[in-house]
């Protein structure tokens, strides 16, 4: 006849399997853990509800046996695990939790996200990857340019890859992709576009004398950027163009065409601090957009 299989045990019992101190068994008790019945005026612990507790806790170990927490890590992720899915540290975890209001829930005093939910957020933002689409997002790379390596492999200013982009004509020729939380052109609707125009070239399309000419250009740019107090009211050119990261003579031009609003007085032209603010903040949604 075979053995009946154990359905209880005692506290101590349990308390030896744990590892425990009397006082920390009863408190396990005491908090109703795990289901109890008594025995013959004893308590006694019901095994599998012992073990469901167990496997969906983390603080307490068996002193020989599996690791605690099996069921709770299948659905669930603690803080740290995703800090390392996605390389960043907890610090950002919380702060991600609280700004994106990602679901949670408490085990003992530690912070988890259900699974699925992770999966939901994750799904719903770009910016942050997890080592394996990291790796995707590195093939489309090298398939990709962003806005800015446009305008250095064409060395046109960002503005010209924006006005490209803008353009009429050019409506549905560039495929754009987000990699990351950013904006990236296909290589292949790039070179398309190229070689369908003849207004811009790229540096490797470029004689040596052009060359020579543009590193010459480049080394006269080379002077110590100008240091500009963020909290004046009002600029000139100079200090305008550090703010908006163009050349002085971007800023001349946009002046001239309209673009941006400027008072005159004698040959210098002064820009207010609200209409830089609202000039970046349009390009970034003409970015983003």
């Amino acid at each position: 006849m075979p053995e009946k299989k154990k359905t209880t045990m005692s506290v101590a019992e349990m308390r030896k399997l744990l590892g425990l101190k009397k006082t920390d068994s009863y408190w396990l008790v005491h908090k109703n853990c795990f289901e109890t019945i008594m025995v013959n005026g004893k308590m006694r612990i019901v095994i599998d509800s012992f073990e469901k507790w167990y496997a969906n806790q983390i603080k307490h170990k068996k002193v020989e046996g599996p690791p605690p927490g099996e069921e709770l890590k299948a659905y669930s992720y603690s803080v740290r695990d995703i800090a390392q899915l996605l390389s960043i540290d907890e610090a950002s975890v919380y702060y991600l939790i609280k700004r994106d209001q990602i679901p949670t829930f408490k085990v003992e005093t530690w912070t988890r996200i259900r699974k699925d939910d992770f999966e939901k957020w994750y799904a719903s933002q770009n910016k942050h990857r997890t080592q394996e689409d990291r790796e995707k997002d590195a093939q489309l790379e090298a398939e990709t340019l962003t806005m800015p390596e446009m305008a250095r492999e064409l060395y046109i200013s960002r503005k010209d890859v924006y006005n490209i982009l803008s353009k009429k004509e050019n409506s549905g020729v560039f495929d754009i992709v987000v990699i990351a939380d950013k904006k990236r052109i296909t290589r292949a609707s790039f070179e398309r576009w190229y070689a369908s125009q003849s207004e811009y070239r790229k540096l490797s399309d470029r004689t040596p004398e052009e060359l020579a000419q543009i590193r010459m250009t480049e080394k006269k740019r080379e002077a110590p950027r100008l240091e500009v107090d963020p909290d004046k009211p009002s600029y000139n050119v100079r200090e305008t163009a550090v703010l908006m990261d163009l050349t002085p003579d971007e800023v001349r031009q946009l002046i001239r065409d309209g673009k941006l609003a400027a008072k005159k007085y004698g040959a210098t032209y002064i820009v207010r601090r609200e209409t830089i603010d609202w000039w970046t903040t349009q390009q970034k949604l003409f970015a983003e957009s």
